[in-house]
């Protein structure tokens, strides 16, 4: 991916409080590498973390936790873009995939969770990828503990066969 640690200096309209400059510091990389895994496009995972940042700065002294917002807003904003990338893909052949920087053990697998719905998508990566507890999952996605741990159950069962399939 283009960037990999948050820039020295976060330049905006009005000054920015120290504790957001810190907050931003802390948590873009992350973010950032969370927001790839959902997208799998650089360009996609970058315009929506620095647009759920932004919804965070808007918020950030009324917030009670600002790390839970951000991740809620980065969930939702990504099942948007999947929503708008398969309208346009239904348009437009895709030319070719953006290649991935970071080093991928199984393309298959990579590929298997691409295909997964969003729900079960964000449950498998911020499971397994980002050792989320289920409760973060669950306030990102806006349901349960039960329903991370159905979601879970479910693509952990679609892998196994698309993963199981391919190495037979």
């Amino acid at each position: 991916m283009g960037v990999e640690r948050a820039p020295d200096r976060v330049t905006t309209r009005s000054p920015v409080p120290a504790s957001f400059a810190e907050f931003y510091r802390t948590e873009y990389t992350r973010t950032l590498h969370f927001a790839w895994l959902l997208t799998h496009s650089p360009g996609a995972s970058e315009d929506l973390t620095q647009e759920a940042f932004t919804a965070v700065y808007r918020r950030f002294d009324e917030l009670d936790s600002q790390v839970a917002y951000l991740r809620r807003v980065l969930v939702n904003l990504s099942n948007t873009w999947h929503r708008n990338e398969s309208s346009l893909r239904r348009r437009m052949l895709r030319l070719r995939e953006e290649p991935c920087e970071t080093p991928v053990p199984d393309p298959h697998l990579v590929s298997a969770v691409q295909r997964l719905p969003h729900r079960q998508r964000v449950v498998i990566v911020a499971r397994y990828w980002a050792d989320w507890p289920e409760a973060d999952i669950a306030s990102a996605l806006g349901c349960r503990p039960g329903t991370v741990k159905s979601l879970a159950s479910r693509a952990l069962d679609q892998l196994r066969k698309e993963v199981g399939h391919h190495d037979r």
